[in-house]
């Protein structure tokens, strides 16, 4: 198992589908208050790049900063829908996750979102972050794990939350690199490393020679 509480390199985005919808005001009639999760805990998510899979932990983003966050569309910058700093944009830590509520702005992204999440051609959404501590359990014959396990227990920022398309991970290529190039890494010390695990022959003959200078004694 390997962890690290140095911040990983570069930005990572995870999708969530099917947690967005719209709030209705107190007179029944749809409102305009767009709310959903952008990440739950304790679920382990879809195997990512073919090759691994991860949780939050509970209590991740304790610490996390998210003094400025801007919600947008497909994480663009230029399609902004909401921000922390204007007070736009609401940021909710509870114990399913991180909760997310806007109120879609009278601009034509907004009204767009709006109609597009009311019939449900975009129910997808996400978040870009960056990790500050983070455990992995690489799979092995021993363990018997068919992917690589990654549990993130600390995000450093979080930097958007995004109504996305497509729950896609191509903004992450350049991040899951480093990971990989972790995982080398790790296998490297471990070629490198004695074995804990003395072969049943050595350890008679250990204890052949044990007797005989108990014997000699």
């Amino acid at each position: 198992m390997e962890k690290r509480t140095t911040p990983t390199e570069g930005l990572e985005i995870r999708s969530l589908v099917g947690d967005l919808h719209i709030e209705s005001r107190d007179t029944g009639a749809a409102g305009r208050t767009i709310v959903g999760y952008a990440a739950k805990f304790e679920c382990w998510s879809e195997p990512i790049m073919g090759w691994f899979r991860e949780r939050i932990a509970l209590g991740a983003f304790d610490g996390c900063d998210m003094q400025d966050v801007i919600m947008c569309f497909n994480h663009r910058d230029d399609a902004i829908l909401a921000r922390t700093t204007s007070g736009t944009l609401r940021l909710e830590v509870d114990d399913v996750g991180l909760r997310f509520a806007f109120e879609a702005p009278h601009t034509t992204v907004g009204n767009d979102m709006l109609e597009l999440v009311r019939r449900g051609d975009v129910s997808k959404c996400s978040f870009r972050f960056g990790v500050k501590e983070d455990v992995w359990q690489y799979a092995d014959a021993r363990n018997g794990l068919d992917l690589d396990e990654r549990t993130i227990l600390r995000f450093l920022h979080v930097v958007d939350v995004s109504l996305v398309t497509f729950p896609a991970y191509p903004a992450t290529e350049a991040s899951v690199r480093h990971l990989e190039e972790r995982k080398q890494e790790w296998l490297r010390k471990q070629t490198m490393q004695p074995s804990r695990f003395i072969p049943e022959n050595e350890r008679r003959l250990r204890f052949c020679d044990f007797l005989r200078i108990v014997n000699r004694g």
